[in-house]
């Protein structure tokens, strides 16, 4: 099995809601979300989607350093001060605007592929959430998967028993994130351009499986 490349250098990110839509049109379930392009319109919308919501600064790599992700924003006027905090202190255009998930019922996992020159798409599951480098709990496999493979390689991973309920947790939807990790390869496999295709978290519920973020990055060169 090869190991998992690392990112192209020559290489372009796509937008974060090009990359949710790319992924949704796969058949992957994210939660609702809205682009907002100041505070007004943030609380605006937010009456679409119901309180308590997450603020994401955009055109960051990571979102979460720096400080740009507020999570269980309770009402117009802490939404209306974090999103100017947002603009102030990471001069972020714009901000993705979502429905707060369940984070304490479910467990994040990492999945995503790399465009391998030799192999081609290579699927990857694994720990996720802040930690998930850290972690390096990840498994590997060739592009695209079936939803069987794509559950053999859950159950390779570290956090698997997490997954199945250990310790007096309530199981998990397994099936839920081998489908979304099946659906992802198929993307992947289907978009040859890609170099690197990514959702992390994954957040696995008792019932269903929700993506919380997306990455893509084309080469330029393909």
């Amino acid at each position: 099995m090869p190991d998992v490349p690392p990112p192209a250098t020559a290489a372009a990110s796509v937008d974060y809601e090009s990359a949710r839509s790319l992924l949704a049109g796969g058949g992957i379930s994210f939660v609702a979300q809205r682009t907002v392009t100041s505070a007004a319109q943030a609380v605006e919308t937010a009456g679409e989607l119901g309180y308590p919501l997450v603020l994401k600064a955009l055109g960051r790599l990571h979102k979460s350093d720096g400080g740009g992700v507020a999570l269980a924003i309770a009402d117009d006027e802490q939404l209306a001060r974090t999103y100017e905090d947002f603009a102030t202190r990471l001069a972020a255009p714009r901000c993705s605007l979502e429905r707060m998930a369940p984070l304490t019922d479910g467990l994040e996992l990492l999945i995503g592929a790399r465009w391998d020159p030799r192999f081609g798409p290579v699927v990857l599951a694994g720990s996720g959430g802040v930690y998930a480098e850290v972690l390096g709990d990840t498994t590997v496999a060739l592009a695209p998967v079936t939803e069987a493979q794509a559950q053999t390689m859950l159950d390779e991973l570290r956090c698997a028993p997490l997954l199945r309920g250990a310790r007096g947790r309530s199981p998990l939807d397994v099936a839920a994130a081998a489908a979304a990790l099946a659906a992802l390869s198929r993307v992947a496999a289907g978009h040859p351009e890609l170099s690197e295709l990514e959702i992390n978290p994954l957040l696995v519920l008792p019932a269903g499986a929700l993506a919380l973020d997306a990455r893509a990055v084309f080469d330029r060169h393909t």
